[in-house]
């Protein structure tokens, strides 16, 4: 499994910004070192997230929920997602686009789905990257 950095999270935070607009700023350093360091927890010598998708789900719950940077977190949480999925040969499916995500984003952010309904939307959304291609 390859995992995304402090670094390459502040990268993707760096380009939201300058691409859209906003405020450049970590809010809170804990905060943004439990969205790095989630996906690698352990319990009992066990992962608590043992495969991508619910590694993917607590990164992005963690960026929507907790707010580590001053602005454009939910911009930051698309293409960590979109990335991790990337480093580790697997993508959204092809026909999900923009207005699916705007959807997703926004019941994270009304708290209609929770991380657990997050994972279950992951589940049936992620594909091997070489699947995507050839559908």
């Amino acid at each position: 499994m390859n995992y995304l950095t402090r670094d390459d999270i502040l990268d993707l935070h760096t380009y939201a910004i300058e691409r859209y607009g906003g405020l450049l700023g970590i809010k809170s350093q804990d905060r943004l070192q439990s969205v790095v360091n989630a996906p690698r927890q352990v319990m009992f010598g066990d992962e608590l997230y043992p495969d991508l998708c619910s590694k993917s789900a607590v990164m992005v719950y963690l960026l929507l929920k907790s707010h580590p940077f001053v602005t454009m977190n939910e911009l930051t949480a698309v293409l960590v997602l979109l990335r991790f999925l990337a480093i580790n040969r697997a993508a959204l499916r092809p026909e999900i686009g923009p207005s699916e995500l705007a959807w997703l984003f926004r019941a994270l952010n009304h708290s209609d789905l929770d991380k657990d309904g997050l994972e279950e939307w992951l589940r049936n959304s992620v594909v091997a990257a070489s699947n995507a291609d050839n559908t």
